[in-house]
C-alpha cells in the first residue's frame, strides 16, 4: 500500500490567476503513470473511471469486509466548488492524492487522507446562449471523471477542448479545439488508450450527429474522427429509408468508453436519434433500422479503423441510448436458455474461456454479452422476466433484435406504455460492477415505465421527444412484504451462464454506480440520501449511512498508509415514483469513509 506523499506549498491566493489556478501549491514527489500501471494498477490507487481498463469497478482491497464495516466512519467531507448541476463523478487516486472534477470544469488535486486542497484550476469558460461563440448545450454541469498519464491530467472542457493540465500544479500544458460549434459536449471523460488520447461527444441538443475523437496526448493534435451517422451514400445510409441527413440529430458518444489492452480495442456505444418518433422522422412502416443509431463499436486507438459493430436497439422511439459503458472479463461462457428473464441465448457458445464484453449497455435494463474481438452474440437476458416491452424479440444465433411495433409512435396522439423509462432501467451514473472472485456482475436498476403520447408538434434540436408523458409503475413488479412498490433493484448475474445470483430491492431509487471489494462488499447509493453497503454473496444489505445530498456519484476505494478509505460524490439524484421519500438535493459533496486506527 503507498505512504502520502509530501505536499510542497508554493501559494494559496483567493482570486483567480491568469492561468485558470484559484488556488496554486505543487505535488511533490509526483510518479507519472504508464500504461503498465493502467494494465496492473496498484490496488492502493485508483486511476481512472471504473478503477481498471477493463471497467469492472471493483477494488481488490479487504481491509473493510463484511465483518467490519459496521465500523465505517466519515473521516473527512468537502463542498466542491462549483454550483449547481449533479456531480456524478469518480474521484483519480495517484499516491495519495485525489483528483476530482466537479461541475463547470473545476479541477482539484486534494490531499486524500486529510480532505486538503492543494491546487484548483476553473477554466474560463463562454457564456451559455444562442448567439456566436456562445455553449448552446445544456450538459456544462455533469462529468464524470479524468483521465491521468504520464505527469498529465486531461479533461474535455464544456466548449469542447480538450486540455492537459500538469499534475503537479495544475496549469495548463497545452489546450486543442475539437470545434466551436457549441453543440458539442463530453460528460464521461477522455481515456488513454495505447498511448491515444480518446474522446467522445454528446450533441443531445445539436442539430446533426456527434462524433468519437483520437488525439496526440503530447500536443492533443487530432489524429482521427470517427462520426457515428452515415452520410448520404455511405454505408449504412440506406437504413434511414431518405430521411434527409439534415434531420438526423442527436447521436453521440456520451458514455464511458473501455480500452482492451489483450487485443488494443477500444470499445464505445452511440446513443439514440431525433427526432425520436417514427412519424416525426418521416419513416413509419418503412423499418428504419437507423444504422450508427444504439450500435456497440470496436476500434483500433491509433487509426480509428472500425474492426466491428453491432446495432442492439433499432428503432429507438424511446430515448434508451446505448452509450452505457460494457466491462471486459475473461470467463467461461455457457450461456443458460433457462434463466430469470432470459430473452435470447446462443445454442452454439459454449467455451471454456472468452473474452467477453458484458453489460448494460441501455437504458433498458437487459444485460447483453457479446465476444469482444468479434462482436460474435452470446445471450441477452432481462433483470427479471416483464422488465421491459421494447424488444417482441431477439435472434438467438445472430443477435439482431425485432421491436415491438406496438410502442412505435407510428402516428400523432398514439398512446403507449412502454419499459424500461428514459429514466432507467439504468441512467447517467448508474455503472454496474464486476466481481472476479465470484464472477458476477452486479446492476443498479429502476423499475420505471412511462406512460407517453405523441404529440404533433414540429421537432426542433432543442426539444426534440414531443411527448406528454408520465412516469408509471410496471405491473410486472411485484410489492414488497410491506407493500410498497420498488423503485430500486440491485442485481447480481453470473457472467458465465446469464443466471440470476442475488437481487435486492427497495423503495428509493439507486442512482449511483456500483463499487464490489475484495472484502465482499458492493457499495451503492440512493434517491433517499442513503449510501449503504450490501454482501456480495447474498445481496443483504449490512451497512448505511445517510448523506447531506442525494448519492449520484461513482465510490470507490483507495489505500494510503496502510488504511483503506471509501469515497463517493453526492448532489444529485432521481426519486421517481416515491415522492413521500425526503430527497433534498443539498450542495454538491465528496465524503470519505474508513475505518477507526485501531480496527484498522
Amino acid at each position: 500500500m503507498k505512504k502520502i506523499v509530501g505536499l510542497l506549498i508554493v501559494i494559496s491566493v483567493a482570486c483567480l490567476l491568469p492561468s485558470g489556478l484559484v488556488a496554486q501549491a505543487t505535488v511533490d514527489k509526483f510518479v507519472p503513470v504508464t500504461q503498465k500501471d493502467f494494465n496492473n494498477p496498484d490496488p492502493a490507487d485508483w486511476l481512472m473511471l471504473g478503477g481498471n481498463t477493463e471497467h469492472w469497478n471493483y477494488s481488490p482491497l479487504d481491509q473493510v469486509n463484511r465483518e467490519n464495516v459496521g465500523g465505517l466512519q466519515l473521516v473527512w467531507a468537502r463542498q466542491m466548488p462549483t454550483t449547481g448541476g449533479r456531480a456524478g463523478t469518480s474521484p483519480v487516486i495517484r499516491d495519495g492524492i485525489m483528483y476530482l472534477v466537479s461541475p463547470n470544469d473545476a479541477i482539484l488535486a486534494i490531499d486524500a487522507v486529510s480532505g486538503s486542497r492543494i491546487w484548483e484550476y476553473r477554466r474560463q469558460l463562454p457564456a451559455s446562449g444562442e448567439g456566436q461563440g456562445l455553449i448552446h448545450h445544456h450538459y456544462s454541469l455533469a462529468k464524470r471523471g479524468l483521465a491521468l498519464y504520464g505527469d498529465k491530467i486531461f479533461t474535455v472542457a464544456s466548449d469542447n477542448v480538450v486540455v492537459a493540465l500538469d499534475a503537479r500544479t495544475g496549469k495548463v500544458a497545452w489546450e486543442a479545439p475539437r470545434g466551436t460549434d457549441g453543440f458539442v459536449a463530453n460528460t464521461s471523460g477522455p481515456i488513454i488508450a495505447n498511448g491515444i488520447l480518446i474522446a467522445g461527444g454528446s450533441c443531445q441538443n445539436a442539430p446533426f450527429g456527434c462524433y468519437v475523437t483520437g488525439h496526440n496526448i503530447a500536443t492533443g493534435k487530432e489524429l482521427w474522427r470517427n462520426e457515428v451517422i452515415p452520410h448520404p451514400d455511405g454505408p449504412g445510409d440506406e437504413t434511414w429509408r431518405g430521411m434527409p441527413f439534415e434531420d438526423r440529430w442527436c447521436t453521440g458518444v456520451w458514455g464511458p468508453i473501455v480500452y482492451d489492452p489483450v487485443q488494443n480495442l477500444v470499445h464505445y456505444g452511440s446513443s439514440g436519434i431525433c427526432p425520436a418518433s417514427d412519424f416525426q422522422r418521416g419513416v413509419s412502416g418503412k423499418n428504419a433500422t437507423l444504422a450508427g443509431t444504439n450500435t456497440r463499436w470496436a476500434v483500433r486507438p491509433d487509426t480509428g479503423e472500425v474492426v466491428w459493430r453491432r446495432q442492439l436497439l433499432p428503432q429507438d422511439n424511446w430515448d434508451q441510448e446505448c452509450t452505457f459503458d460494457m466491462m471486459l472479463v475473461d470467463t467461461p461462457m455457457n450461456p443458460n436458455r433457462n434463466a430469470e428473464g432470459m430473452l435470447a441465448a446462443n445454442p452454439g457458445v459454449a467455451e471454456k474461456k472468452v473474452r467477453t464484453l458484458v453489460g448494460m449497455p441501455c437504458k433498458n435494463p437487459v444485460f447483453w454479452a457479446l465476444d469482444a474481438q468479434t462482436g460474435k452474440f452470446f445471450y441477452a437476458r432481462e433483470t427479471f422476466r416483464g422488465a421491459q416491452n421494447l424488444y417482441k424479440s431477439i435472434d438467438p444465433v445472430t443477435g439482431i433484435a425485432t421491436m415491438n411495433q406496438e410502442v412505435v409512435y407510428d402516428r400523432p396522439g398514439k398512446k403507449i406504455l412502454y419499459c424500461s423509462s428514459h429514466s432507467g432501467g439504468r441512467d447517467a451514473h448508474i455503472d454496474p460492477a464486476y466481481d472476479p472472485k465470484r464472477n458476477i456482475m452486479i446492476q443498479a436498476t429502476g423499475n420505471i415505465c412511462t406512460s407517453e403520447t405523441a404529440q404533433d408538434r414540429k421537432p426542433t434540436a432543442e426539444f426534440t421527444y414531443n411527448v406528454d408523458a408520465q412516469q408509471v409503475q410496471n405491473p410486472n413488479v411485484a410489492l414488497m412484504k410491506d407493500g410498497q412498490y420498488p423503485v430500486g433493484r440491485i442485481t447480481a448475474v453470473d457472467v458465465a451462464t446469464g443466471n440470476t445470483v442475488w437481487q435486492y430491492q427497495q423503495r428509493a431509487y439507486n442512482y449511483s454506480a456500483v463499487l464490489a471489494t475484495a472484502g465482499g462488499l458492493v457499495f451503492n447509493g440512493d434517491g433517499a440520501r442513503y449510501f449503504f453497503a450490501l454482501d456480495t454473496d447474498t445481496g443483504k444489505k449490512i451497512w448505511q449511512v445517510r448523506l447531506g445530498s442525494m448519492c449520484c456519484g461513482y465510490p470507490i476505494s483507495y489505500a494510503v498508509d496502510g488504511r483503506q478509505y471509501i469515497a463517493v460524490v453526492a448532489g444529485y439524484g432521481r426519486n421517481s415514483l416515491a415522492p413521500e421519500i425526503d430527497n433534498v438535493s443539498g450542495a454538491n459533496m465528496i465524503y470519505v469513509f474508513a475505518l477507526p486506527e485501531k480496527l484498522k
